[in-house]
């Protein structure tokens, strides 16, 4: 019997267990008691851990971005500097992600875990070292480095992490968790950063003095000594610093709220188990697919490069977006602390509709493309009256910055969770570790070219809003000839309806066969 062939699949009975009998007598009982799936409460720990590692790598990741103007006047920074910080840690994910897949095939999840904490902790404890501008930049490049590598775990692995321990209806609510909390991280620091660093602060002198013919001899261009001989008055204006020390000094308190968070986390994730002892659901307890073919499972998979590309190009062009949004709107007038409010609550819309939409998809499997195709409609509109707004063709106002922001990250963030889930179904049974890697590989890959644009000398601010709208429209057209399905989720109802007796179930051998497209 076929469960869903039009998704490449066909299962014809549950996956083997060690504690199976080999006979294929036709009368013997096919199918584990329905005790042999658990869930454990500590799952709820194990997810806080890891939310919460989560959380802290993303908030140290956008360290700068929310309190560029201060960092620029304490280390000598300029903007290109404060987008090469982000973009460190984005380059040094791509290219160790695939490693720590790896890891986690083969090592599991516990162990990668810690190593990726225990690495946060040493890249937050450098940064304590000095402030001395000299010395600091390069530390705090080098804490960028440890950081991308310390997020390959937690950012690849929200779906590992609730396929493991989750049972098939709390699955994608699982994984909505841990990928908001890593947005969270993002919003948090616009609040933390600003709260706890303070804005610079001038004091302007003017300077008016009396320019004497002799004096306009010497210092006016040859051109110009023609011109009328009478004296001058000259008015010139002086900004001068007065807050250097004490905005240093919150820097540096900063650095060591962040650096004594990622040695709880560490602590933590000392205490964290890798796998329950017995699975919460047939495709958790299924054998999956060794790392190397793995990888060329993927790379041939259709459906799972176009939700990939679908997810990366917006996902990872808003991240970077976001984190030097304080460069983008510095032009028009809105000052660091606005700044700092307009992300934070534009990314925790963001998070609260993941929750929301997680659960939902729950509740209603098996109709995560229309959500997606929705969220990106919204996020598609908001983000071009946000960037007509910043070339002037709409008037500009702080309520409107608010609310297109705020639309705009409640769509595009709140899709996150889906993107995790469906990629996960497309290539089952290959490990959602490796496939979450995969989409964040990409991801990393998307927001790396974008900041290194920064680097062009003069290049402007206007050109990111409009790569940012062009990023959701190109996600649009890859959802709509997305081929939806549900490999995995598939497999989990058809053993559910199995064991309890279903009139419609019919069990008639012991072996999966994935035929992979």
């Amino acid at each position: 019997m076929s469960v869903s062939e039009k998704n490449g699949v066909t299962v014809n009975s549950i996956v083997q267990h060690d504690d199976c009998t080999k006979s294929t007598d036709e009368g013997a009982p096919l199918l584990p008691r329905k005790e042999k799936y658990k869930t454990y409460r500590r799952r709820w720990f194990v997810l806080g851990v890891f939310s919460m590692a989560c959380f802290l790598q993303a908030a140290i990741w956008n360290t700068w971005g929310p309190i560029t103007q201060s960092a620029e006047v304490v280390f000598g920074w300029e903007d290109s500097q404060i987008g090469m910080l982000a973009n460190w840690g984005n380059i040094a994910y791509i290219f160790t992600v695939f490693p720590a897949c790896y890891f986690m095939d083969t090592k599991g999840l516990r162990i990668s875990f810690t190593a990726c904490t225990a690495m946060m902790l040493i890249g937050t404890g450098v940064r304590c070292i000095t402030t001395n501008p000299k010395y600091a930049t390069w530390l705090m490049n080098l804490c960028a480095i440890l950081n991308g590598i310390a997020g390959t775990v937690p950012f690849a692995g929200p779906a590992l992490v609730a396929n493991t321990w989750f049972p098939p209806q709390q699955r994608t609510t699982a994984t909505a968790v841990s990928s908001v909390f890593n947005y969270g991280g993002v919003a948090m620091a616009f609040v933390i950063g600003p709260q706890l660093v303070s804005a610079p602060k001038y004091n302007y002198n003017n300077e008016t003095r009396n320019i004497s013919v002799s004096d306009r001899y010497l210092k006016l261009p040859i051109s110009l000594e023609t011109e009328t001989q009478s004296p001058k008055n000259v008015s010139n204006t002086t900004q001068v610093l007065i807050n250097f020390t004490h905005v240093r000094e919150d820097i540096v308190y900063l650095m060591y709220y962040e650096c004594a968070a990622a040695g709880l986390i560490f602590l933590c994730s000392l205490f964290m188990p890798s796998k329950p002892p017995t699975p919460p659901s047939v495709s958790a307890s299924t054998a999956r697919v060794e790392y190397r073919k793995a990888l060329m499972t993927i790379s041939r998979n259709r459906a799972l490069w176009l939700i990939a590309l679908a997810y990366a190009l917006p996902a990872g062009v808003y991240g970077v977006w976001g984190a030097v949004i304080d460069v983008i709107l510095k032009p028009v007038g809105i000052g660091q602390n606005e700044v700092g409010w307009i992300g934070f609550y534009s990314i925790m819309a963001g998070c609260v509709s993941g929750l929301a939409i997680g659960r939902f998809s729950d509740l209603f499997m098996r109709h995560m493309k229309l959500f997606l195709l929705v969220m990106f409609a919204m996020a598609g509109g908001s983000f071009v009256w946000f960037t007509l707004m910043c070339v002037d063709v709409i008037p500009l106002s702080t309520a409107q910055v608010y609310i297109s922001n705020i639309v705009g990250g409640m769509s595009l963030n709140g899709a996150i969770p889906l993107f995790y889930e469906l990629g996960a179904e497309s290539a089952f049974p290959v490990s959602e570790g490796v496939v979450g890697g995969f989409l964040t590989w990409l991801n990393n890959l998307c927001g790396v070219m974008f900041l290194f644009m920064l680097q062009i000398p003069n290049i402007g601010t206007s050109w990111m809003n409009w790569t940012l709208v062009g990023s959701v429209a190109m996600g649009l057209v890859f959802l709509f000839v997305f081929p939806e399905r549900y490999t995995r989720t598939d497999i989990d109802i058809y053993v559910d309806k199995a064991e309890t007796g279903h009139p419609e179930t019919t069990v008639t051998a012991r072996h999966t066969v994935y035929q992979n497209p």
